[in-house]
């Protein structure tokens, strides 16, 4: 009844666990943004996502899927089946991982518990390992149409 179609999508997927989707490739018009910490439950890859049809000329291999507490799930679509298993193994991390802030007084991470009420902003470059504050990607999601 609701037909269904792919649009490109350009997203960031922030340290502190948020997969932010914008409209442009410039990033300056946020249009979702889903906590991953707090709402992801599971990530499936290609052949375990049951009931998605990829886009055309993309193999079912090529799909993820996040499923979302609610019963919501948000449908991928990567451009290889190794991308697509990578960011299986990125988003399952990073929903497990905890963020951890740096105090310079006492030279010492603690780790941040996450709900879906605080913020967390990271500057680039700061703590050990945190060179990158996010992953720029170019995926695809269904749009209803």
């Amino acid at each position: 009844a609701i037909l269904k179609r792919w649009k490109l999508n350009w997203c960031d997927l922030w340290i502190d666990g948020s997969l932010c989707f914008y409209k442009t490739d410039n990033r300056r018009e946020l249009e979702q943004r889903v906590g991953l910490k707090t709402t992801c439950i599971d990530v499936h890859s290609g052949l375990e996502c049951g009931g998605v049809s990829p886009p055309e000329s993309n193999p079912r291999e090529n799909l993820i899927t996040v499923h979302l507490r609610g019963g919501s799930t948000l449908n991928l679509c990567a451009n290889s089946e190794d991308e697509s298993l990578a960011w299986k193994i990125t988003l399952l991390e990073t929903r497990r991982n905890p963020v951890f802030t740096y105090d310079p007084y006492d030279d010492s991470y603690q780790a941040i518990p996450l709900n879906g009420y605080h913020t967390v902003y990271i500057t680039p470059g700061a703590g050990a390992g945190m060179l990158n504050d996010l992953i720029p990607v170019q995926l695809q999601s269904p749009m209803p149409g």
